[in-house]
């Protein structure tokens, strides 16, 4: 089973203290696609609040206070499409059950 690269630097940075002690520069569009793919996620599969969704919407107010709304919406479009693809690649149970365990895991 393929990991998507964007999967794994979410589940890394997101459970290290390194990323809660700051996002490194650079990385804001990272943590904006992440954002899009809970969001997209959440909403597809019909999942409640998420605490990984507040976890890095947290991220992103504290680290990344000056992106433009377009570099936002260019970057969560890039996870709205992510997520998509990995529905159209693996069906809507099985994405829906491993994105519900990464945001379990994320959020936790």
């Amino acid at each position: 089973m393929r990991k998507t690269v964007l999967k794994c630097a979410l589940a890394c940075c997101l459970a290290s203290s390194q990323c809660l002690a700051g996002t490194p520069k650079g990385e804001c569009p990272n943590l904006w696609k992440m954002y899009g793919l809970f969001m997209r996620a959440s909403l597809i599969c019909n999942f409640p609040e998420s605490n990984a969704i507040r976890k890095t919407l947290g991220l992103l107010k504290k680290d990344c206070p000056n992106s433009t709304q377009a570099l936002a919406r260019r970057y969560m479009t890039d996870g709205f499409r992510e997520f998509d693809k990995d529905m159209a690649a693996k069906g809507h149970p099985k994405a829906c059950g491993d994105m519900f365990t990464l945001m379990d895991t994320v959020g936790g």
